[in-house]
């Protein structure tokens, strides 16, 4: 999930008289080649079963990966003058090919027949003519998001409006049939704010009727906004407060994990690499970012081939979905047993466990059943299909052939903690002094250790028990900073939140999420799409108050679209 990320995007005008429930359309722009047709929502398949084999057999067998893109959709997918098809998504995408060690081929779709190119085999991927909006996952599946594309406002640079909200009722423009009127309709029955919506043909057309002021704002995606305003750039400016942001990923044959997790660790590689990051400079150099949105698993490893994801396309034996409907149960492990946990910081992180689930059964309208277990033996009974979801897992690559992941919804890892009144902002501060270690921290040493190695500072170490680490600070004088997972700071930090601080710098992620069947697709969606409602509406941030340090949440993705899956309605109300 990336912040605030100024993304470019262009379609041919014909496509502009479509409504923007059905379409997935953006502001015509000139082009070279034959233009993209009009998006279209294929209509449901009820025959078309799960696919039998991944398409990762087929790149393994043939050495090729075989990709869908637009041809007039810049700057992610772009035929030049040249000839040369270039673009971010075109080189995300051969980055991703040349990891695998994979040729790769660029076959031109259209948003009319890029369905059908997944749905026979003949694109194993598309990139460019879909973005993830939730009524796209009946057709779909998706990648890991790799950018986050914002739809803004733009109003007149002496207009007095500072937020969208402020302009209830005025008239607001956008072009009909694109993405634009959706973002428009979806922030609108958000908010409860209601503008007075004008429609128009096309991005100039409406942008003269903002500059002659028939409207008051103008919504589109920002870099659309910049571009049409290029020569009245002191005219115009846009708000801070997004109304959407649109989550880009790569789309596959719906119920295919198996490419999904190929091409989602792949992005991750690519992301702690930082050669993503570098494709981001190059491509939006003037966008607001933060490769750290982006939510890297444990066990990436140094390398990826399709290799690690051959073999059969499994599928369950029962769909939770559906079992949930039958038996009115949720059946939850990894949560420990109430006063059995071995420290203040897991008794924390069990209580928001517990609450967290217990949320999610009264939003899903069933009850929670505890199977009291931990560790191996809850991910045991979610492969044996004994318990449906297990809480408080690290999402793992190493254990993505077995089980599948939700989002994230805590996140946590190494910070410095020091008392208020130190001068002590990070290691640069700790030039010959003592660093508290939390016994029980497992490889809390090493880590430390190579962060002073880094900048060829000398410290010394003191090993303290986690009721202790304030004590060792405030009273003893042991140490001078404990350097520790936050998990096992948050306790200190609240009862002596005047006394003890945090530096600012994060030394690891890492993130919790729920352990889920492997390839039950509708599930997953189900349990991201309540943990991204618990977000928009506080909830989460409530129940995760004891754990969180400032920050501590996830920078959370939301795909838009209704607070609804499977007829579910996932609204806190």
């Amino acid at each position: 999930m990336l912040r605030h990320l100024r993304l470019i995007l262009a379609l041919p005008m014909a496509l502009a008289i479509l409504s923007a429930a059905r379409s997935q359309e953006q502001t015509p722009i000139p082009t070279l080649v034959a233009p993209t047709l009009a998006p279209q929502e294929a209509a449901a398949n009820p025959i078309e079963g799960p696919p039998q084999e991944s398409a990762v057999a087929d790149i393994i067998n043939s050495g090729v990966f075989r990709v869908g893109a637009l041809y007039n959709e810049p700057p992610y997918s772009q035929l030049t003058l040249q000839g040369d098809l270039r673009g971010f998504d075109i080189d995300l995408l051969r980055l991703i090919a040349e990891t695998w060690e994979s040729e790769i081929e660029f076959i031109q779709v259209t948003r009319e027949n890029a369905l059908d190119q997944l749905r026979h085999g003949r694109a194993h991927t598309v990139a460019s003519a879909f973005v993830h909006y939730r009524h796209l996952d009946d057709q779909l599946e998706f990648s890991q998001s790799y950018l986050l594309g914002p739809q803004e406002m733009m109003v007149r640079a002496d207009s007095p409006y500072q937020s969208p909200s402020e302009l209830t009722g005025q008239p607001v423009g956008y072009v009909i049939g694109t993405r634009s009127e959706t973002a428009l309709s979806l922030w609108s029955a958000r908010q409860g704010a209601s503008v007075n919506p004008q429609f128009f043909l096309n991005l100039d057309r409406a942008f003269a009727a903002l500059a002659r002021g028939a409207i008051e704002g103008l919504v589109a995606e920002r870099q659309d906004l910049l571009l049409v305003a290029a020569d009245y750039a002191d005219r115009v400016r846009t708000l801070d407060e997004a109304l959407l942001l649109e989550p880009r990923a790569f789309a596959i044959k719906k119920r295919d994990i198996a490419l999904r997790q190929l091409i989602s660790h792949s992005i991750q590689l690519l992301a702690r690499e930082g050669r993503l990051q570098k494709l981001y400079q190059d491509y939006f150099p003037q966008a607001e970012q933060s490769i750290d949105a982006i939510t890297l698993w444990a066990g990436i490893g140094e390398a990826i081939s399709p290799s690690q994801y051959a073999g059969a396309l499994r599928h369950p034996s029962r769909y939770m979905i559906d079992e949930l409907r039958r038996s009115g149960i949720v059946r939850v492990g990894g949560i420990t047993d109430e006063g059995q946990s071995p420290s203040v910081s897991q008794a924390q992180l069990d209580a928001l466990n517990l609450a967290l689930v217990h949320e999610l059964g009264r939003r899903w309208a069933v009850s929670v059943e505890l199977v009291s277990s931990s560790g191996d033996e809850a991910l045991g009974l979610l492969t044996s299909g004994e318990v449906d979801i297990v809480a408080g897992l690290t999402p793992d690559w190493r254990l993505a052939t077995s089980i599948d992941f939700s989002a994230p919804y805590l996140l946590h890892g190494d910070r410095l903690m020091a008392p208020a009144n130190s001068p002590i902002r990070g290691f640069n501060d700790l030039r010959g002094r003592i660093i508290g270690l939390i016994i029980g921290d497992e490889g809390a040493r090493d880590r430390a250790q190579a962060w002073a190695d880094s900048i060829n500072a000398s410290v010394r170490f003191f090993q303290t028990r986690e009721g202790d680490a304030a004590l060792q600070l405030l009273d003893f004088n042991n140490a001078n900073a404990i350097y520790a997972d936050s998990l096992l700071l948050a306790s200190h930090l609240q009862a002596s939140p005047n006394a003890l601080r945090l530096t600012d710098r994060w030394y690891s992620r890492s993130y919790i999420a729920f352990g889920l069947p492997y390839n039950d697709l509708d599930f997953r969606l189900l349990v991201n799409y309540t943990i991204q409602e618990l977000a928009r509406d506080g909830t989460l941030e409530r129940l995760s108050g004891a754990l969180i340090l400032g920050d501590e949440l996830p920078d959370f993705e939301i795909t838009p679209g209704a607070a609804s899956h499977a007829g579910i309605n996932l609204a806190g109300a």
